[in-house]
């Protein structure tokens, strides 16, 4: 009977034992929901990161595209006066040697008077350094502007290939989150916000940018969109202080370096809110513990909590 009782006291030590490994960290079976949860947030947030790059690439491949079409419009005719310049001085030049006056002997054989033989000399010693310096700074501006148009066509292909290598990033990541179940029906956020909050609309500039992004509450994300059917995060925020006649940048991170940084003791509707670490997230501050952010691809603009995402910084676009 002790043997016994002693073999049962053994066997549930065993259990429990078993059920210790089991709870312990690293042991057992993974929780495949969990695992799933962890994915998505790090594809959405990857995603989310390329977008606001894809953005910033866009916004310097369109200055680039302006400037190289600055300069191709002034290349055109600076190339045809440095033409017309050498015909003209190389007529002149002809023209002299035709008359036999190119020199300042032929100018004295051919004056009537020492007096007209000076003002002659005086005369084609300027005519020949104006056209001379004339064609030599117009020379030296073409050249410059030759020189800008080869580095901007350098700096656009170099662009254009980076919009390319984000794009292709994008599918991937999409791909990615297709293969986790994420459908394409646009949704609310989880955990956003719909308790009839409504902010105090002031008359200034940050008013105006609060009282745009509420209104565009329901609309579709999509990313790289800057209105006015869909925003992604940085679009939003850029066209509602649009609205307020300030220009911000189509980039979360270019944003933070625009604005005035602020503390969150110092947060006023109209603000922006930062998120991530390595920005790649924005929203507007609206009042109250909340912000209007365009979350993500296959949700509508919402109103959320400002903490429902880790902050990284606050800024007043000014």
């Amino acid at each position: 009977m002790g043997f016994r009782r002693k073999n049962l006291r053994s066997a549930a030590s065993l259990v429990v034992a078993g059920f210790i490994l089991l709870a312990a960290p690293g042991t057992g079976h993974a929780d495949p929901t969990a695992d799933r949860q962890r994915l998505l947030a790090n594809a959405w947030q990857e995603l989310e990161g390329v977008v606001e790059r894809y953005n910033a690439v866009r916004d310097d491949l369109r200055a680039t595209d302006v400037r190289l079409e600055q300069v191709n419009s002034r290349l055109g005719p600076m190339r045809a006066q440095v033409d017309a310049a050498q015909h003209e001085t190389d007529e002149t030049a002809a023209a002299l040697y035709r008359s036999g006056a190119v020199g300042s002997t032929a100018v004295l054989m051919s004056a009537p008077s020492p007096e007209s033989w000076m003002d002659q000399l005086a005369m084609l010693d300027q005519i020949s350094r104006k056209r001379v310096g004339a064609l030599r700074a117009l020379k030296l501006a073409r050249d410059e502007l030759a020189t800008q148009q080869a580095e901007l066509s350098k700096l656009q292909a170099t662009q254009r290939a980076q919009q390319t290598e984000l794009g292709q990033r994008k599918a991937t990541i999409e791909a990615q989150l297709r293969r986790l179940g994420v459908g394409r029906a646009a949704r609310a956020p989880s955990g956003a916000l719909h308790d009839g909050f409504v902010p105090a609309f002031t008359d200034d500039a940050a008013g105006r940018a609060v009282r745009f992004a509420y209104s565009q509450l329901g609309k579709v994300y999509q990313w790289g969109a800057d209105g006015p059917n869909s925003f992604d995060c940085s679009g939003l925020t850029m066209a509602a202080w649009k609205t307020a006649g300030v220009v911000l940048p189509h980039n979360a991170a270019r944003q933070k370096q625009t604005v005035k940084p602020i503390t969150r003791a110092e947060l006023r509707p109209g603000d922006l809110v930062f998120y991530y670490k390595d920005v790649s997230h924005v929203g507007i501050y609206i009042g109250d513990g909340r912000v209007i952010e365009a979350p993500r691809a296959g949700e509508r603009i919402s109103m959320r909590l400002i903490n429902y995402a880790p902050v990284i910084g606050y800024g007043r676009p000014q």
